[in-house]
């Protein structure tokens, strides 16, 4: 019963241990955007590699949306993300940048999943699906 016992023990916490939504999971990563799904709407191809999302360990996260910067503060808790407003400089991107649609689209509560071994990030909200890769 105690081998019984201490192997059950060891698979608990070695489960806690790859938890896709702790600070190994989605902190301290680059993120890049791949696409923004909206109801109703055709699904958006990031245009470039500009568009990037930062969790830092200590509440803050940066943004590069296209031309311009953004910082925030942001909660994890379990799978729920809250963004705080972000502050971003305001140079204009030119046609054909989503810079702002994307910083609107981060702010607020949204649920946030891993997948693919931790290499894919998807934030989903009330309003669209972000995904992003690693």
């Amino acid at each position: 019963m105690r081998v019984l016992t201490f192997v059950l023990t060891a698979l608990l916490v070695a489960s806690c241990g790859d938890n896709p939504l702790g600070p190994s999971g989605i902190k301290e990563n680059t993120w890049k955007l791949e696409s923004v799904e909206r109801a109703g709407s055709p699904t958006i191809q990031a245009p470039n590699d500009r568009y990037t999302l930062r969790l830092n360990n200590d509440g803050t996260l940066s943004v590069q949306a296209d031309c311009n910067q953004c910082t925030a503060t942001y909660t994890l808790n379990g799978s729920a993300l809250t963004i705080g407003p972000l502050r971003c400089t305001s140079i204009s991107c030119g046609a054909g940048s989503i810079d702002g649609t994307y910083a609107n689209l981060l702010t607020g509560t949204s649920q946030v999943e891993t997948s693919d071994s931790h290499s894919v990030l998807v934030i989903r909200n009330s309003v669209a699906t972000l995904r992003f890769r690693n």
